[in-house]
């Protein structure tokens, strides 16, 4: 008679301690320096943070609060309730609300302090035979550009064969580009790019199996990079009359100036139109 195998599940605990511990490491934090990170009332022992099964007996909902705010998660993902470990900041057909998440969140004053990350299934310009997932993610560092990494999905499941998602790329390049943010593009597997496309796992691990890119992340938000095919100069006018509904006069007219200034000539395409008064 042949036994039947029943695999073991690991405990709710033990899997929430797991997560604390990779999302530490995620983040650059190795387990010997999480006490140097934490305020003194949080800090353990460093058996207890040699492994989850130590670390299950010790962590508190404080714990748990603390690393949610600290790293921006999304509520959930630490207790195991959901598989997305960041947040979403959403703007998909508004995109007024990511200009006001920058207004809100940005620093005074201090430069570099957010990556606007894109990455792609290949290396060629996004064009009219594009196909796949794509994943858009926002990095932003503290002043001090040290551990205290946060990052931010900014689309959800977008495609390039889904016209208002690729309208919706080029709306969040330009409001990117308006709050000084740097722009990078990279290439990742396709089967990896779906699972982060819908938000699976933590952003800085799917980071690191990138591959270099020659383009940069707004490539085709630019003429002068990308030329002016009918096709593109289409999609440009659309993302602008998004973004002129939204109110957002001052991305579009910064979007202008620099479209003239990088270009060293008036643009024939929409973009370089003067802005209506």
């Amino acid at each position: 008679m042949t036994k039947k195998i029943i695999p073991i599940t690991p405990s709710p605990a033990r899997q929430q301690a797991a997560r604390v511990l990779a999302t530490f490491e995620a983040h650059g934090v190795a387990r010997t320096e999480i006490n140097a990170l934490l305020p003194e009332a949080l800090q353990l022992s460093a058996y207890q943070w040699s492994s989850a099964d130590q670390l299950k007996l010790a962590l508190r909902q404080a714990h748990l609060d603390w690393l949610n705010q600290h790293f921006a998660l999304a509520e959930g993902w630490l207790t195991g309730q959901s598989d997305s470990a960041h947040q979403h900041l959403f703007s998909y057909k508004a995109p007024e609300r990511l200009n006001q998440w920058f207004q809100e969140h940005r620093t005074p004053e201090t430069f570099l302090e957010f990556t606007l990350h894109l990455l792609t299934p290949d290396t060629r310009e996004i064009g009219p035979d594009s196909a796949g997932y794509y994943a858009l993610l926002l990095e932003r560092m503290n002043e001090e550009h040290s551990v205290c990494r946060r990052f931010y999905h900014l689309t959800a499941g977008g495609h390039f064969e889904h016209r208002p998602c690729l309208i919706h790329l080029l709306q969040v390049l330009a409001i990117a580009h308006h709050h000084g943010t740097i722009m990078r593009r990279s290439q990742l597997d396709e089967a990896s790019l779906y699972q982060l496309s819908h938000h699976k796992e933590l952003i800085p691990n799917w980071l690191g199996k990138c591959r270099p890119h020659p383009l940069e992340a707004d490539h085709e938000l630019w003429p002068h990079c990308s030329g002016h095919s009918p096709w593109l100069d289409e999609l440009r006018a659309e993302a602008e009359q998004g973004l002129r509904r939204a109110g957002l006069t001052e991305v579009l007219e910064q979007l202008h100036n620099d479209t003239l200034r990088f270009s060293r000539k008036p643009s024939s395409g929409q973009l370089a139109a003067p802005l209506p008064r």
